[in-house]
């Protein structure tokens, strides 16, 4: 009997997962993560082979952790993609049984996708650098940059965030597309409030996509400071022996970093020559500079040579430093007749007196030229003038330098009527003066130099305190200001007058009409200057005449003689003064001399005419509006002439003016009475708009002070209607200041 055995069955072998599939970017840091496969049996415990086939170079990028095995096992699979190219690779690993017929076998599909490499996003440049100085304008170019970005790949979406500054702006921000190459963004800085010093700020620009996430862009921006300039100092000057002043430097480029030193002094110095029985004395301000000396200045001492009325002058005006060429220019009053053209004062004095002004000189730097300035003082003696009076030099003493030889420079003097003998004073140290008046010597340095306290209030103003120490010598104490890098620099120099001991005069004119130069007999005068009274205003009392020589009644007192006659005195102050000149007064000049208790100023030089008509104008400036009132004839009232209030043609205007001359009576320190009339003596006419107006009376008003005149005057029918209608007085052939004007409808 047969025995029948069971059917043998074949073994089968399984993977699974049956297929994998594997990613991977060109460029990434990191391989794709392995896989695993499960290799199984039926029945179980087969032996099996693995075998790798595809493409490129049969499969070399796919890997298999055994190349044989008895089931079950665990199969770990992995690719290494470095240098292939982006594309889809396929693989395939089989497995094959050791034993059977056929053996068993079972396949796994591998595909590999490697995708391109991430966009690179790249900028360029990648730092920028901004520089601007104060002042500038914070429009220009150079303060706008392009920024270059560009993907080296797929488009990329990127937002553009500026980081760690509100003075930096990129146009366009926010999210933006990034393709190919120059893509320009528009990076601008704008300076406006920034102290100059150095700042810096990221503009972050943020790709998600890119290879590289983020990139971060420095922008640096130096903000400098202008080199400081300084226009003026405020008060001008202080009295000799002084207490410590705050004065106040205006100007422009001024920090919180700047800082205000002494940069030297320039003394006075006083030169005396004596001719016969004469003697006369002149007043020299000859600064002195470092041996190196760089920054623009004045290479001129003063004053500059006197001329003489009616005479032609010409004068040089010289400067160093800074870059050249030089722009001259004059501030103040300028002896009249006389103009800067070049680098000449010239022109022929028309009016003598001794005048004083500030002489500019300005450079070709750039971006902004650099200005300095020099306090100036010039003589003009009448016509034939024939005393004795020291002309200074052939032309404007030089300035001088620590170290280096100066002259010899031979002064000299007019109206000698004997050998002159020279002397001086106070000179620079190191300089001397012979007997025959020759100047020369090796100046041994610039002055008094340190630093000053100082508060900067704003770019354009400093308050400085001077100590007393600086004030005890009679000179012009000169002040830089400094400002540390970035930029800035030394300004040009600020003068301080230190004046002598007694009262200054710094300017005597025509109450009215403001102008300098001329007095005429009985008219009211202003003298401006320092130490010239009280520090609180004085004021005479009309109701108790005469008008005083001397005000305040008690000491110390102010008085002012005029060629050695007392005026008298209407108020007094420290820094204004106003008198009547005597109708005594005669010459070609007159020498003013203001006293404030047992102190006297240095005599003013001031020529003297017959007449010096000044009107008085609302603004009490000398121009504009004149102070005239409307007369009305059918009621007898006054309204103010002026815009709102024209005069009609054909009414009756009143005008005030001083400066008419002689007058019908000549004392000058008692109140005008109400008879007789006190009248000009000299012949006076009116226009007004051009056209001659009738005077309807001309007098001294009754009760009013003495050298003050009404005049009465008929509009013409024929004048042009305007608001600014001119008006000019004419007396003894000298018209009034121009420039005053009055309302006609």
């Amino acid at each position: 009997m047969a025995i029948l055995l069971p059917a043998q069955t074949a073994p089968v072998l399984t993977a699974n997962p049956a297929a994998l599939t594997f990613s991977y970017q060109l460029g990434a840091a990191a391989l794709p993560a392995p896989q695993t496969v499960q290799i199984a049996s039926v029945p179980a415990g087969q032996n099996f082979t693995v075998a790798v086939s595809g493409s490129p170079f049969n499969a070399a990028w796919l890997l298999v952790s055994a190349s044989t095995g008895k089931t079950p096992l665990s199969l770990r699979v992995q690719v290494n993609p470095t240098g292939l190219a982006a594309g889809s690779f396929a693989g395939t690993i089989t497995v094959t049984g050791t034993t059977g017929s056929p053996p068993p076998a079972a396949t796994i599909a591998v595909t590999l996708q490697v995708s391109a490499a991430a966009p690179t996003l790249t900028a360029s440049p990648m730092t920028l650098n901004f520089s601007y100085t104060t002042g500038q304008p914070v429009t220009a170019p150079s303060l706008t940059a392009p920024l270059l970005l560009s993907s080296s790949g797929a488009a990329l979406q990127a937002t553009i965030a500026v980081q760690g500054a509100t003075w930096l702006k990129v146009t366009p921000t926010g999210n933006i597309s990034v393709v190919g190459l120059l893509n320009t963004l528009s990076v601008t800085v704008d300076p406006t409030g920034l102290a100059p010093r150095a700042y810096s700020a990221t503009i972050r620009v943020t790709a998600p996509q890119a290879a590289n996430r983020t990139l971060n862009i420095g922008v640096n921006l130096t903000v400098n400071a202008a080199p400081p300039m300084v226009t003026g100092v405020w008060p001008g000057g202080a009295i000799q022996g002084s207490a410590p002043i705050v004065a106040t430097l205006t100007g422009q480029g001024f920090f919180s970093n700047s800082a205000v030193t002494a940069t030297g002094f320039t003394q006075a110095a006083t030169v005396t020559v004596t001719s016969g029985a004469a003697t006369a004395s002149e007043t020299l301000w000859i600064p002195v500079y470092p041996a190196i000396a760089t920054h623009l200045r004045f290479t001129m001492a003063s004053p500059l040579p006197a001329g003489n009325a009616g005479s032609a002058y010409s004068q040089p005006l010289s400067a160093a430093g800074g870059t050249p060429p030089y722009a001259f220019s004059a501030a103040g009053t300028v002896p009249p007749g006389l103009s800067i053209n070049g680098n000449t004062i010239a022109g022929t004095p028309a009016t003598a007196g001794t005048y004083s002004f500030v002489l500019t000189v300005s450079d070709s730097s750039t971006p902004s030229p650099l200005f300095a300035y020099l306090p100036m003082r010039m003589t003009v003696y009448p016509s034939g003038a024939s005393n004795l009076r020291i002309t200074v030099a052939a032309a404007p003493l030089p300035s001088g330098a620590a170290g280096a030889a100066y002259g010899p420079i031979a002064l000299s003097a007019a109206g000698i009527t004997g050998p002159p003998a020279w002397s001086a004073s106070a000179l620079p140290a190191g300089m001397t003066l012979t007997g025959a008046g020759s100047l020369a010597g090796t100046p041994a340095a610039e002055g008094m130099t340190g630093p000053l306290a100082a508060t900067v209030v704003s770019d354009q103003a400093m308050l400085v305190t001077v100590p007393a120490p600086m004030l005890a010598t009679e000179g012009i104490l000169r002040l830089g200001v400094t400002t540390p890098a970035p930029g800035g620099g030394t300004s040009n120099e600020a003068h301080l007058n230190v004046f002598g001991p007694g009262p200054q005069i710094t300017a005597v004119v025509n109450s009215a009409s403001f102008r300098q130069g001329s007095v005429s007999p009985g008219e009211i005068i202003t003298i401006f200057g320092l130490g010239l009274g009280p520090a609180t205003l004085s004021i005479f009392d009309p109701t108790t005449p005469p008008i005083p020589a001397a005000l305040p009644a008690s000491a110390p007192s102010t008085s002012v003689t005029i060629n050695g006659t007392p005026a008298p005195v209407l108020y007094t102050s420290a820094t204004q003064a106003a008198v009547i000149v005597p109708y005594s007064i005669s010459g070609p000049t007159a020498q003013i001399v203001v006293s404030y208790g047992t102190l006297s100023s240095t005599p003013v030089t001031v020529a003297v005419a017959p007449a010096n008509p000044g009107i008085y104008t609302i603004s009490a400036s000398g121009s504009g509006q004149g102070a005239i009132l409307n007369f009305n004839a059918a009621t007898n009232d006054y309204t103010i002439n002026g815009q709102s209030s024209p005069a009609a043609r054909g009414s009756t205007v009143v005008l005030y003016l001083t400066g008419a001359g002689a007058m019908s009576s000549a004392i000058s320190n008692q109140l005008i009475p109400a008879s007789p009339a006190v009248t000009p003596t000299a012949g006076l006419t009116v226009t007004l708009g051009g056209q001659a107006a009738t005077i309807a009376g001309a007098q001294a008003p009754p009760g009013s002070v003495p050298g003050l005149l009404q005049i009465n005057v008929v509009v013409p029918n024929n004048v042009q209607p305007g608001t600014a209608v001119p008006v000019v007085v004419t007396i003894g052939g000298v018209e009034s200041q121009p420039g005053v004007t009055m309302a006609v409808r």
